[in-house]
């Protein structure tokens, strides 16, 4: 949720199982309003503005886009301030796989939180798009991020 539009990952899908997808929103959002956003040359800040006007509107037309397409906005999606180019974080909620915010990559601090029900579901879903530079996994079950890991189609895994 960092990604000022300056590299070339962008964690924007979260994949949530259904069990907890409830609870993870909820926790997703209290980090999203402690972000502290700000000068990036602060030591207390976490995230700066977007590198340009350009990657700044691009942005905000993916957020305008995922709310006229029916995801949940949560937190944020607005600008912060009249200078420069800062985002709100921002967290969506309800995020379907055909949604352009879950199908893009929106290179910004946004996060689309998407459910699954089975690890056959997620890799499936994971792995449906063009992009596939970076996936990670958090889970407390290493069989379970080992499978996951040798079937997600990514150059970097964390």
């Amino acid at each position: 949720m960092v990604n000022h539009g300056q590299c070339c990952v962008a964690g924007t899908r979260v994949f949530v199982q259904a069990s907890i997808y409830d609870q993870m929103v909820e926790k997703l959002k209290r980090l999203a309003e402690q972000r502290k956003v700000g000068d990036p040359f602060l030591s207390d800040t976490i995230q700066g503005p977007q590198i340009d006007n350009v990657q700044f509107d691009k942005i905000m037309s993916y957020i305008e886009k995922g709310k006229k397409q029916g995801a949940r906005l949560v937190t944020g999606g607005c600008r912060i301030g009249k200078k420069g180019y800062f985002i709100q974080p921002t967290v969506f909620a309800d995020v379907s796989d055909e949604m352009c915010i879950a199908k893009e990559e929106i290179f910004g601090p946004v996060q689309c939180i998407l459910k699954f029900n089975t690890l056959e579901e997620v890799i499936e879903r994971a792995n449906a798009t063009h992009y596939g530079l970076g996936a990670g996994v958090f889970t407390s079950d290493m069989d379970k991020a080992m499978r996951i890991a040798q079937c997600v189609e990514a150059g970097s895994f964390w």
